[in-house]
């Protein structure tokens, strides 16, 4: 009976289990949160992506309507309006997003939902029109670029 009491091989079982539990737990955590760490970032990278492929269709239409203006002023011509419907999606990675159209930094500027760290700029040229700064939200799923040849305006609506 004394060897029972004064046995401590017991009480160093439970200690080394609640240690291996323990680090098992950490080790596990860490390990799941690196994952939707990593998932986040590849699902951030796809919405950037998909601005830029955007942002250059936005941008090549800026530059074309820019360049039959000019090919019709310098024709003795002139345009009058020009509407170009601009297809994109409501939704990319299932969230909403804005297009801002900046005329002081000459930018497209597409944000998903407010999140700063999906945000991409892309600059556009028109050398013969001007553009018209503008806000536009994907939940109006008819995005346009017009030109209006009075004002010789580009703008998005």
């Amino acid at each position: 009976m004394r060897g029972l009491i004064h046995d401590e091989t017991a009480v160093s079982m439970s200690v080394g289990f609640i240690l291996t539990f323990t680090v098992t737990i950490i080790c596990m955590s860490v390990l799941i949160g690196s994952f939707f760490t990593m998932l986040n970032r590849a699902e951030q990278t796809a919405i950037r992506d998909e601005f830029e492929i955007h942002g250059n269709e936005i941008a090549l239409q800026i530059a074309n309507m820019d360049t039959m203006v000019h090919i019709m002023q310098t024709s003795g011509g002139q345009s009058r309006f020009i509407v170009y419907k601009l297809i994109m999606p409501d939704k990319i990675a299932d969230k909403q997003y804005s297009v801002e159209i900046s005329n002081q930094t000459s930018e497209i500027i597409f944000e998903s939902e407010g999140r700063y760290k999906t945000r991409v700029k892309v600059h556009y040229v028109a050398l013969n029109t001007n553009v018209a700064s503008g806000i536009v939200y994907s939940s109006s799923d008819n995005f346009r670029l017009c030109y209006d040849g009075e004002s010789n305006i580009i703008r998005i609506d």
